[in-house]
This record gives C-alpha cells, sequence and structure tokens, in this order.
C-alpha cells in the first residue's frame, strides 16, 4: 500500500518489503507493450524489477523494449535468438526471476496501480497461501469492454482435495496473479503442453490456499476475434505456441493433461485414501471439463 508520502507502506512488519519479479513474456507486441509497460511502471509498490523476454519478435517489440530498458533500472531485457514458442520464453522469465514473489505477465495486458500492493500484502497476511490475484476483466484491442465474465475463486477454509478440484473446474487467471516464487521452483517440471498453466495450479492448489483480492483489476486484452473450444486448439498447436513438438501431442493435444494432473496428486503430501479418491474421481471429471468442449 501507498504512504501519503508516494513510499510503498512496509507490509513485511518492519523487514524491507519483499522483492517482487514481474516476468514479462513478449511476441510481436508492439502495438500494445508501452500501455503495458507504463501499467506495471506505475504500480505503487517500489520494489519491483520486470524481466522481459523477447520471443524473437520481428516488429518494434525490441526497440520498445530496449528504450524501457535504458530509461529504469526495474526492467532487464532479454531477447530469445528466434522464436523458441510461448511456453519456453514463459519458463526463461521466472528462471530470470530474483524475487520472493513472482508474476507473469503478457505483453498486451494492463493492471491497476495497486494490484501488486493489494496482493503482497494478502500473502503477508497469509502465510501459507501459495499466490493472490486480483480480478480479471475484458478488453478488446481498442480498450472497449467485454461483456464476458470470468468469475474467480478464493479457497480459503478448503482442504487440500477440495482446493484441487477447485482449481481443476475453474478457470486458468489464477497463474497471472502474484506467486511465491518458491513453490513454482518446487515444481518438478513446467510443461511444455496444451493445459499447462491448469497443471501449475492443481499443483500449487495441492500446496496451499488461492487468495482473491477483489478490488485490484488486471485487465485482459483479447487481441483477437473471440475462438471456440476448437480454434484455442488449433493455435495452441501451431509452431509458435511450440506446444506440439511430438506426434502425440500435435494428434491428442489434452493427452498429457490428465496424467500430469494424476502425478500431481501422487506427488502430493495427500494420505493414500485421499490419493485413490481424487485419482478415481478425476479420469470422469475430466472428460466433461475438458472433451465435452467446456471453455476454461
Amino acid at each position: 500500500m501507498a504512504t501519503e508520502s508516494g513510499i510503498p507502506e512496509d507490509v513485511s512488519g518492519g523487514r524491507n518489503p519483499p522483492l517482487v519479479s514481474i516476468g514479462l513474456f513478449a511476441y510481436n507486441e508492439a502495438r500494445f507493450l508501452r500501455t503495458t509497460l507504463e501499467s506495471l511502471l506505475a504500480q505503487d509498490y517500489a520494489n519491483v524489477e520486470i524481466v522481459i523476454s523477447d520471443n524473437g519478435s520481428t516488429d518494434e517489440t525490441e526497440e520498445i523494449c530496449r528504450d524501457y530498458a535504458q530509461r529504469s533500472a526495474r526492467i532487464r531485457y532479454y531477447r530469445q535468438p528466434h522464436n523458441v514458442g510461448a511456453a519456453a520464453n514463459s519458463i526463461h522469465v521466472l528462471e530470470q526471476a530474483a524475487g520472493q514473489y513472482f508474476m507473469w505477465a503478457s505483453g498486451h495486458d494492463v493492471w491497476s496501480p495497486t494490484l501488486i500492493s493489494t496482493c503482497v500484502a494478502l500473502l503477508e497476511e497469509h502465510p501459507s497461501a501459495v499466490l493472490a490475484f486480483g480480478t480479471a476483466r475484458w478488453i478488446d484491442e481498442e480498450d472497449h469492454a467485454w461483456d464476458k465474465e470470468s468469475g474467480w475463486y478464493d479457497t480459503r477454509g478448503m482442504d487440500p482435495m477440495l482446493r484441487f478440484f477447485t482449481a481443476f473446474w475453474g478457470n486458468a487467471h489464477p497463474v497471472l496473479g502474484l506467486i511465491r516464487t518458491r513453490h513454482l521452483r518446487e515444481l518438478p517440471k513446467i510443461h511444455a503442453c496444451v493445459g499447462a498453466d491448469q497443471i501449475v495450479l492443481v499443483e500449487l492448489a495441492l500446496k496451499g490456499d488461492f487468495l482473491h483480492a477483489p478490488d485490484a483489476v488486471w485487465w485482459r486484452r483479447q487481441p483477437r476475434k473471440r475462438e471456440s473450444h476448437m480454434d484455442r486448439m488449433r493455435r495452441y498447436r501451431s509452431e509458435d505456441f511450440g506446444l506440439a513438438k511430438s506426434w502425440l501431442d500435435r494428434n491428442l493435444p489434452l493427452l498429457r493433461l490428465p496424467l500430469e494432473q494424476a502425478r500431481a496428486v501422487l506427488r502430493s503430501q495427500l494420505d493414500a485414501s485421499e490419493k485413490i479418491a481424487v485419482l478415481l474421481a478425476l479420469m470422469p471429471a475430466f472428460l466433461v471439463r475438458y472433451l465435452a468442449g467446456r471453455k476454461a
């Protein structure tokens, strides 16, 4: 939270405020990137670093990033020599992060100025929570609001099994919230596959709570036309995403999702009977959730 002097309030009980790393992944985002960077630099929480990974962009993204990196010591800029795929580029910014807290950011979204400070305060107040996230609202290329409702969920008071299925049935927006970095690094792997965000979320849900900050807003920009489930699958299998490198991933893109979710359950601290109960419920739930074409 900001004090009257504009200096962020110390939300950590007299210690220096914890460093927050924002991992911004970008590919040909020149049209929106300045707005995105201005939004991140305008956060009222000062102890922030912005780690940008440019995925071999062919537009003016590199020029914009270098300009902002020269102007702000809080920005570190990396450029991939070629398009390594969206998943690998997202993993790269996490690998470079130095903060206690981490947030992925896309190169075309916008955040309210208090989002980071609000989420840090929540996580400092709830040490057992793994992430905090704001309210998602949708905008188009011209900043016009969509009438689309995304929903949210807060898992306080739930046991690990209920948290798992809440994350399973919920949308993937919390993965772009503020996450304790150590929990992300404890994951055995962040997979480059369709549904990787859902795998991360169920793994994190087994570790602790997700906290919703209703007054902190993330404006999620949709620079494409509205997509059907099949449209998204085709886009996820494209070379730009780098999620379909094997025959199996190209032709059965959702196959790895239930397998990795099951492995997350087996690795968890649930007792044996709880693991069996979750695994027995997982496959029919998966068939309804994904193969019936329900939107994430």
